[in-house]
């Protein structure tokens, strides 16, 4: 049985000038802070590189104004200052195999359309498709399923990634464990589809009560995780304690019954020191302070490392966290205003 199909291909040539188009992309190093950022042109996509001019990331300029433009104040004055290599979710890797090299200022290849769209083009057996067209799939491949948050997958890699900038810059990392409790008696008693339902509620409310450029992500069945960035000193605790007040909120009506959630969290804060550990060392200094709220009768607890004093697992006061939080947003504020930021930047 013959199906229909409208991709063809045909011969094409692909010629290079050295004048500036008003189509191309906007290229930045990985560094650059997003209020530097120079107006991108008519492109959609902002290119990151490394310190060797190398591909390294892809940004939607219409991610970059939403941060920009956010309308609380304490996110906007954040998210100017933080590098475009953070907003990069799909971060691209080096290959063994080498791409076609342009010799010459025109290039043979073979144009794959759709229709009469183009999608791709074919060059030297290897493929170079359409980014608009693709990037929800790769986004796809790191994304949770059921609660559309960042994958497992995609929380390692960002976790290096984050790593290795705080090296960099000397700013602080944390990263927040977060276990649901007795969540299989909730698939036992009320079934899967509600046991769902919940884990995308609890998505949801992990996303409202973290910053908007801290990373959240599921790490698999009832376990979420999330990287927090630039965190002063006992700071972990605000939004913590503002985590476990959200999950809490949760009440989902079941045949008459109302099904709450309760979650115990381990978090684990470096704030120097890099060289002298791993990534990975820190999800697990994050998850041994999960498992001392797991057996106590306080639900959070945390770890903090380069601080100059002995790193001790100790509990977090979420009360009292979360009274200094307006104490701490009310003094990011006042000293953006006195740095003459007050107001919203202009998107690029």
């Amino acid at each position: 049985m013959n199906t229909p199909n409208n991709l063809r291909s045909a011969d094409a040539t692909i010629r290079v000038s050295s004048r500036a188009s008003r189509d191309a992309p906007l290229m930045v190093h990985r560094e650059t802070l997003l209020r530097d950022l120079p107006p991108p042109g008519n492109h959609e996509y902002v290119l990151v590189s490394d310190d060797n001019d190398r591909l390294i990331g892809i940004v939607p300029t219409r991610e970059i104004n939403r941060r920009l433009l956010a309308s609380n104040p304490f996110e906007r004055s954040r998210w100017v200052a933080m590098p475009i290599g953070a907003m990069s979710n799909l971060s691209l890797t080096d290959v063994s195999v080498e791409n076609p090299t342009l010799e010459r200022d025109e290039l043979q290849c073979s144009a794959i359309r759709e229709g009469d769209t183009l999608f791709g083009l074919a060059v030297n057996g290897d493929l170079f498709l359409s980014w608009r067209r693709m990037e929800s799939l790769f986004s796809a491949a790191l994304s949770d399923p059921l609660t559309s948050l960042m994958n497992r997958l995609a929380y390692e890699r960002r976790l290096r990634e984050e790593w290795d900038r705080s090296q960099r810059s000397n700013m602080s990392i944390g990263v927040v464990v977060v276990d649901l409790d007795d969540f299989k008696s909730v698939n036992d008693t009320y079934g899967h589809v509600v046991g769902d339902e919940l884990l995308t509620l609890v998505g949801r409310k992990l996303e409202v009560a973290m910053r908007s450029y801290d990373v959240v992500a599921r790490f698999g069945g009832d376990e979420f995780v999330a990287l927090c960035l630039g965190c002063a000193p006992g700071d972990i605790e605000i939004p913590v304690s503002r985590l476990l007040n959200s999950i809490g909120e949760i009440a989902l009506n079941v045949d008459g019954d109302r099904v709450h959630v309760e979650a115990s969290v381990g978090a684990a804060v470096r704030h120097g020191g890099f060289s002298e550990s791993l990534p990975e060392e820190l999800f697990v200094a994050a998850d041994n302070c999960l498992y001392e709220a797991k057996k106590s009768s306080r639900n959070a607890w945390r770890v903090e490392f380069g601080t100059g004093n002995e790193p001790t697992p100790e509990p977090i006061d979420c009360t009292e966290a979360i009274t200094n939080e307006v104490a701490v947003a009310e003094s990011a504020i006042a000293e953006t205003t006195a740095a003459g930021n007050p107001t919203a930047p202009a998107p690029i």
